[in-house]
């Protein structure tokens, strides 16, 4: 879908530096690969629940918060 296509690129450049991927990973108690197929394979889609946690975490991450520390 075209609005998840546009917060999945803004969730690549969030998640540019170092073990960023790992670490929303683990706050989303799911596989890194699983997320990497959600950001860049677009073979799945995350369902509303995980959607939202992601939500909540860019929001997080551009206050100036990383809740997945």
């Amino acid at each position: 879908s075209p609005m998840w296509n546009v917060f999945a690129s803004e969730l690549r450049a969030a998640l540019a530096s170092y073990g960023a991927k790992a670490r929303l990973a683990r706050y989303l108690r799911i596989p890194r690969q699983r997320l990497t197929d959600y950001l860049t394979g677009r073979r799945r889609l995350p369902d509303a629940e995980l959607t939202l946690r992601l939500l909540h975490w860019y929001a997080e991450q551009r206050a100036g918060r990383d809740p997945s520390i």
